[in-house]
């Protein structure tokens, strides 16, 4: 029972690594940057490790029939793509990926051409990864298969506390910038700033170094904004920045203009730190 378990536990990580590992060349190129891809921290998309295990499982009947194939994989990992963007959207209180903008969508969560590539990397899979794949796994003792998915099922358990609890204390971070966006609002109008945009486009301003006057009224009081909400929370910063950086589309339900306003205070607070980090070199020489 428990060989078994790894056995599928093992499949599972294997292809939410190759998976990551797509994602990663798909969308970096485009963007001449590496993208960590995914919810996790880890190297691995448990969609993608999620998809191939119900793929293998249960079109191998069909390996005969490449169009009926093809179909299955379609129908079966669009349908996986909408139930998990629904469910994180419900759990997260965001919607992480936006179709709207593609033909043929369905609530934005689903689109045609996604769905045609992943019928096509069904039938990779189905025709090459996996019979490569099994082969490896096969090379494995039960022993060391056992040892191997335990120690990838620990990482994995752990990777998804932490990054759930990141992706919670982002909420309230959103929350927090609402607040105090909320309780300086009478302030912020009488230096012009009437909404996101201006508060953004301000923040840009310091992060630019275009409002370095202190006598600047507007400057102090975006200034005393941005300490509230940076807090001096370095690791918040960095993890927030990474979950944002992965799904740039990501559209909040409840707070989205905190959320672009967010957005761009850690832009500003990533280059500060790089300038932080330029002077002390500097000062060491």
């Amino acid at each position: 029972m428990y060989y078994n378990l790894s056995l599928l536990f093992t499949y599972f990580f294997l292809y939410a690594i190759i998976g990551w590992s797509c994602e990663v060349v798909y969308c970096s190129i485009p963007q001449k940057k590496f993208i960590n891809r995914g919810f996790l921290n880890g190297p691995y998309c448990p969609i993608y490790g999620v998809g191939a295990i119900i793929i293998v499982m249960f079109l191998a009947p069909f390996i005969g029939f490449a169009p009926i194939l093809f179909l299955m994989g379609v129908l079966i990992t669009s349908t996986l793509e909408y139930v998990t963007s629904w469910g994180m959207e419900k759990l997260f209180h965001a919607k992480w990926w936006d179709y709207s903008a593609h033909k043929f969508n369905i609530n934005g969560r689903i689109c045609l051409l996604n769905s045609i590539l992943f019928g096509v990397m069904s039938l990779v899979l189905m025709y090459g990864i996996h019979p490569f794949v099994q082969s490896i796994i096969q090379s494995f003792s039960s022993f060391w298969l056992i040892v191997i998915a335990t120690s990838a099922g620990v990482f994995f358990i752990g990777d998804v506390i932490e990054s759930t609890r990141e992706t919670l204390d982002l909420n309230k971070k959103l929350g927090s910038v609402y607040e105090a966006t909320t309780e300086l609002k009478n302030s912020l109008k009488e230096k012009g700033i009437n909404t996101a945009h201006d508060l953004i486009a301000k923040v840009v301003d310091l992060k630019d170094g275009r409002l370095a006057d202190a006598k600047d009224s507007a400057h102090t009081v975006v200034m005393n904004l941005t300490n509230r909400i940076q807090e001096n929370k370095r690791f918040s910063n960095y993890t927030h920045r990474r979950i944002l950086n992965a799904f740039p589309n990501m559209a909040h339900r409840d707070h989205q203009e905190s959320l672009e306003v967010y957005k761009a205070l850690l832009v500003k607070s990533k280059k500060k730190l790089k300038s932080d980090d330029f002077d002390t070199i500097s000062d060491g020489q």
